[in-house]
Parts: structure tokens; sequence; C-alpha cells
């Protein structure tokens, strides 16, 4: 059985659950639900930033309430509509982090997550100080249609885009140019040398990520029906990194676990206690302890390859 056959045979079950799963649960659950296809989608578009390219970036946050703040410009502003709006948060934050990136882009390691961290501070004070656009620290509110009020519509939406953004994100981890930026991650001289253009590759990774980030701030901004400042944060560039560090760099579903292990503590959490982030940074550090490669580690310790897989896959290396 190929690998494809075997994702296929584990995420189609999960797809029809999911789909089946909102008709029979309450309007809490729903909302729970929706919260974290919207944080797996943030989560997961960070991972090509960091767990495939190499790049640790501190701004991710500044794509997603861009996007937030796109969709309530374009809906209450120029009057387009909720769909055309999400397309318009996913515009806005891949230029933006086209324009982050490139001028990120000119320094690496330590000097590269230092730089997207003033950029996207850079953009947060603006944002905060330009009241007659933004709104300033009041953000802005988005008048929704009827429906996209409902926890259903609302369900499915959440779910579809998810849904794409992870396909997406799974199409370009499995093709050459996915491959190629693993090969830089792992030795960028080597990628040099074999005729690879480093700086491009991380700059179309860069931006493909944060406009991935964008819809999902879209997200966000017609749930809670207003863009607030907040979204643009440094704390909030912090969340998509803790559930990668959680889940797993190494897995393509480690942000995802990571994303709901987040959603599930925050909403037990902020019942009794005023700073989730806090406990969530405890839970990681107990993680990256114990279980270095992430929660998804698990699964290889739980369920190992036979012997004669691992055989065969020493043997194609």
């Amino acid at each position: 059985m190929t690998n494809r056959v075997k994702t296929a045979a584990v995420l189609l079950p999960i797809g029809v659950v999911l789909a089946i799963a909102p008709v029979m649960l309450p309007d809490t659950a729903r909302f729970l639900a929706i919260d974290f296809f919207i944080m797996a989608l943030f989560a997961a578009s960070y991972n090509l930033v960091f767990g495939v390219s190499g790049m640790l970036s501190f701004c991710h946050g500044t794509f997603y309430g861009a996007g937030a703040y796109a969709v309530a410009l374009a809906v209450m502003a120029a009057g387009i509509p909720l769909f055309a709006g999400l397309l318009c948060a996913g515009l806005l934050a891949g230029l933006l982090a086209a324009a982050i990136g490139w001028i990120a882009g000119r320094t690496k390691g330590i000097q590269f997550a230092m730089l997207t961290l003033a950029l996207g501070q850079l953009v947060y004070t603006i944002v905060v100080r330009n009241h007659g656009l933004t709104g300033g620290d009041d953000g802005l509110p988005i008048t929704l249609p009827d429906w996209a009020r409902l926890s259903l519509p609302l369900y499915y939406l959440s779910l579809g885009v998810l849904a794409a953004g992870l396909g997406v994100l799974w199409t370009i981890s499995k093709s050459p140019f996915g491959r190629a930026l693993s090969a830089i991650r792992q030795n960028s001289q080597r990628a040099q040398f074999i005729g690879l253009n480093i700086k491009a590759y991380q700059l179309a990774a860069f931006t493909i990520a944060g406009t991935l980030a964008g819809v999902a701030g879209g997200l966000r901004g017609i749930t809670q029906q207003a863009a607030y400042p907040t979204l643009l944060a440094w704390t909030q560039s912090a969340e998509p990194l803790l559930m990668t560090l959680a889940g797993g760099v190494s897995s393509f579903f480690g942000p995802i676990v990571g994303a709901a292990l987040f959603v599930v503590l925050n909403f037990f959490v902020t019942r009794g206690f005023d700073y989730p982030l806090f406990i969530f940074g405890v839970v990681i550090l107990v993680v990256v302890l114990f279980l270095p490669s992430g929660l998804t580690s698990l699964f290889s310790r739980l369920f190992p390859k036979p012997a004669s897989s691992r055989g065969s896959e020493d043997v194609a290396r």
C-alpha cells in the first residue's frame, strides 16, 4: 500500500466525521471547532516558514492580523462580499509578507528573526496610530450577513478554507519546490552549490505562508465580527511557534495537533486563569523536555513501522 493510499485511508474517515459532526453538536462545540480550524491553518502556514524552510520568524501574527483588517476594510468600506473579502485578506497579507520577507531576507539566523520582530511591531504601531483608517485601539467592526452569524455555516466555511489551505501546503511539501526548501534548511551552502537561489525560494515560502496566515486572520475577523490591533501584536506571533513546537516541527500534521492542544487548553484555562499563554508555555516546556520531536512522535512510538519497512527505507537512502 502506497503512502498516498494510506494517507487517504486515514483522512477520508476524519473528513466524513468532521462533515457530519456539527449537525449533532451544540453551538459551543461548533465555535470551539471553528477556533481550532482557524488556529490549525495559522500554525500549519507558519510551519512552512519554520519547519520546512528553517526560518525563525516573529512576525507571522502580523499577517494574521492584516487578514482580519483586510476583511473589515473590504466588507465595511468597499462593500465587497464576504468570500471576496477573504481573498482580499490573503492578497493583502501576501503583499505584506513579500515586502517584509524581501527586507528581512537580506539577513539570516537570529538577525532575520529580530528584524521580522521589528518590522512586525512597526506595522502594529502604524495600525494603532492610524485611527482614521484602522480605528486605532478600538479596532474595526465587521457587519456580517445573517447567515455568517450562525455557527453551522461558519463551521463549514472554516472547515472548507482549512481543507483548501492544507491541500496547498501538502502539495508544496511533496513538490520539487518543497524538497528544495528542505534542502536549503538542512544545508544552505550545499543547496547553493547545486544552483538553488536560496533567497528566492525562501521569499516565495515566506510569501505563501503569509498569504495563508492572512486567510486564517480573515476568518478570525469574521468569527469575532471585528479586527483588533492585538491580532498584530508580537504575542500573537508566539502562538504558531508554540503550537508547532508542541505538535512536532518535523511532521506535516504536527502544527495541527499543537493547534488542537492550544485551543482545548485555552478554552478550559481561560475560565480560571488570566494568562493562558503562560500555561501553554509550561506545557510546551514539558513536551520539549520529554518529547523533543513533539506530540506526533508518540504515534511513531505507539505504532512503529515494521522492520522490513525500515530496512527498505534505509536501502532507499
